[in-house]
């Protein structure tokens, strides 16, 4: 008789799972004219799983809507960290939340399109079904360097040690050639979307000189409002800081789960040569991590947390754009200092 009830329980556990993915299926369904946009509530008058694919193109076409990508990477399956019914769960929020503020919800008020994009360590590669089966693009790559090139002897023998995934982690890098999209914004999956960023999108292509570039330059929410006026006039990154793990005084790490860029292909290869060359320094003083500059001695300063700060501060300076951390990319964390980091006692 248990054995029963637990077989009708596991069937209408089924059936439910069925319906939800029917039902995301339809919700995300859209017309293929690039001009019809709206969502359908009627699943027989459009073909399924059929999206806006037009980004503006060089020519400034202005009748098709602008597409953003929206990137997560997946470098491993489950582990003590993970679980498969997390994946799916938080995926499933990601991208409802990117729907709800898109143009496809015209309650949102945005005039910008999405694509859906995964960016999959091989390594990761058996579990990703589970994200392309959401509407996620796949894209599987392995790590972009080899720990065998890098030449620095300290950070070779030790990256493999750093948060959370050591080298692989520097497969997030290949969301700077996703060239299809004017725009890409990755984040890590435990992410949610509760307002449109048309003012970021706005601030980046329009001309900086233009009334309309200006007005979406003022309404971008900085970190430091007094740097408003010295913002660069070809934004390529909006980056936030992790300001919660810094000891006074010390350069403040980049926040790895969160970043607006520009594809470029140039950018990509000077991160793979930073890398490669491998100058990192051991260390938590002021000349330690990457470049001997102070990146260094905090969780993931070997990989995703210190690289992007080192290279738009000291490589690329005056490209990027420091967002207000609350506003962009909030994480409920204690920005006060109230004793020295566990990690470095």
């Amino acid at each position: 008789k248990i054995f029963i009830i637990l077989a009708v329980i596991l069937v209408s556990l089924f059936l439910c799972a069925l319906r939800l993915r029917s039902s995301l299926a339809e919700q995300y369904s859209v017309s293929s004219n690039p001009k019809d946009n709206s969502v359908s509530s009627n699943p027989k008058a459009i073909p399924k799983n059929k999206i806006v694919t037009s980004t503006r193109n060089s020519s400034g076409d202005s009748d098709k809507p602008i597409q953003v990508a929206y990137a997560i990477s997946l470098i491993k399956c489950s582990d003590k960290q993970s679980s498969t019914s997390g994946l799916i769960d938080a995926a499933t929020v990601l991208r409802h939340s990117v729907h709800q503020t898109s143009m496809r919800n015209p309650s949102s008020g945005s005039k910008y399109d999405y694509k859906m994009y995964a960016i999959v360590h091989k390594k990761a590669e058996s579990c990703s079904h589970l994200l392309g089966d959401l509407g996620y693009h796949i894209i599987v790559k392995d790590s972009p360097v080899q720990t065998s090139e890098i030449r620095g002897d300290y950070l070779r023998k030790h990256v493999h040690k750093e948060w959370c995934c050591g080298a692989d982690e520097f497969v997030k890098l290949f969301a700077y050639t996703i060239h299809d999209h004017p725009i890409v914004v990755h984040t890590d999956i435990d992410f949610m979307y509760v307002k449109p960023m048309d003012d970021l999108f706005d601030a980046m292509l329009l001309p900086h000189d233009s009334d309309e570039g200006k007005a979406a330059r003022d309404k971008v929410e900085l970190e430091y409002p007094d740097k408003q006026q010295s913002m660069p006039e070809d934004i390529q990154a909006y980056l936030t800081r992790d300001y919660h793990q810094v000891i006074p005084g010390r350069k403040a790490a980049f926040q790895a789960g969160f970043i607006v860029l520009k594809p470029n292909q140039k950018v990509f290869d000077e991160y793979l040569e930073i890398i490669r060359e491998g100058n990192y320094v051991e260390g938590f003083s002021r000349e330690n991590g990457w470049g001997g500059k102070g990146y260094g001695g905090v969780v993931g300063s070997m990989a995703m947390q210190g690289l992007p700060a080192y290279y738009y501060d000291e490589v690329a300076p005056n490209t990027s754009v420091e967002l207000n951390g609350c506003r962009y990319n909030h994480m409920g964390a204690n920005i006060f200092y109230d004793n020295v980091p566990n990690f470095i006692r």
